[in-house]
């Protein structure tokens, strides 16, 4: 069975399944979804959510740290009021522990194209920037000023953030939900968003760099590899 109709599956079973609706909270905030989708899309993400929680619990307590403090996925429409300040599209905010969410994904265009599987990648990369939050990930190799410094930052921790997606994608290949198309799809959808693509290039000195479409695809795969967060460590080896 393949991740997307296992997902499906969770989601016409939504009320069997009380243990997933208690850990994958999703709450819904100023206008609803387009083409009257919010249920169908909230049930989904929220089935993506629960096993993001899964995997990170188990991976927290096997390195033996504190209980995996779960986020909360915060659907919205066009723009939202963080405690981060404004934001559309897709966020992750550190102050209130929050992944913001437009399911109409306005600043990614490429997941549109990309499949179910895409949608869950994004997801994962958000709940990637709250496991560096709460476990205290700095990235201090590049503790300078420089515009590079700044760059070599933002690098570490995106490239990062694609691997750990690469981990939780393990662990849902282990449970024998992926297939190789799903695979291909998360590949495509890093390989269209990297920073060498002339759609993404930016002029602006201070843009998040994310990394070229090569950096992304190979910590994604060295995440798929992996088993734990030291797999992932981006200030020790070249990105």
């Amino acid at each position: 069975m393949s991740f997307v109709r296992a997902c499906l599956f969770a989601t016409l079973a939504w009320s069997l399944i009380p243990a997933v609706s208690v850990a994958a909270e999703v709450a819904k905030t100023a206008a609803p979804t387009p083409n009257g989708q919010n249920d169908e899309v909230r049930q989904f993400l929220a089935v993506v959510l629960a096993q993001t929680e899964d995997f990170w619990g188990a991976a927290f307590k096997a390195a033996g740290g504190l209980p995996y403090e779960e986020p909360k996925l915060v659907l919205f429409t066009g723009m939202i009021l963080t405690a981060c300040g404004p934001a559309s599209g897709t966020s992750y905010c550190a102050q209130d522990h929050r992944i913001y969410l437009d399911p109409a994904f306005p600043d990614l265009p490429q997941v549109a194209t990309a499949g179910d599987f895409a949608k869950a990648l994004i997801v994962a990369r958000e709940v990637g920037h709250h496991v560096q939050n709460i476990a205290g990930l700095p990235h201090l190799k590049a503790a300078g000023d420089s515009q590079e410094d700044a760059i070599l930052r933002s690098e570490q921790v995106e490239l990062q953030a694609d691997c750990f997606a690469g981990l939780w994608s393990h662990y849902v290949q282990d449970q024998h939900l992926l297939e190789d198309t799903d695979l291909t799809e998360a590949r495509n959808l890093l390989r269209s968003l990297g920073d060498d693509r002339v759609d993404n290039v930016s002029a602006s000195p201070t843009a998040r760099r994310y990394g070229t479409s090569e950096q992304r695809i190979r910590w994604y795969d060295r995440g798929l590899a992996g088993k734990a967060i030291a797999d992932c460590d981006t200030t020790e080896n070249p990105l």
